[in-house]
């Protein structure tokens, strides 16, 4: 299928669906959710009911992504940019596939595991 339009996204999006956990840093709120679409600068998620997300929100959204029998630990930090009824859009800051390293205590937040570049 040939497109119309000239595709003006940073990176390409690849149609991944996927189970996500979404945590609202301002609230502490943890939400389920599943992607629609993923790329290295953002993903869209689809929750079953409207999210009380708002453009601006700072998140952490956590993938449930396997590989041979294996979780791998895939992550993002970002902020809401587009809220669609029960589609929320978010772009990244920051991710990896590495294990998020959070201690509730410290107040620099989640950081990468240790021996992770």
């Amino acid at each position: 299928m040939e497109r119309d339009f000239v595709d003006k996204r940073r990176e390409p999006r690849f149609p991944i669906k996927t189970g996500a956990t979404v945590e609202v840093q301002k609230r502490g709120e943890i939400v389920s959710a599943t992607t629609v679409n993923i790329s290295g600068c953002g993903v869209l998620l689809q929750f079953e009911i409207p999210t009380h997300l708002k453009v601006g929100d700072p998140v952490v959204c956590e993938f449930d992504v396997t590989h041979t029998d294996k979780p791998v630990p895939c992550w993002g930090v970002g902020d809401v940019v587009r809220v669609d009824g029960c589609q929320v859009a978010v772009d990244f800051k920051a991710g990896g596939l590495a294990p998020l390293e959070c201690d509730a205590d410290d107040d620099e937040g989640c950081e990468l595991e240790s021996g992770t570049p």
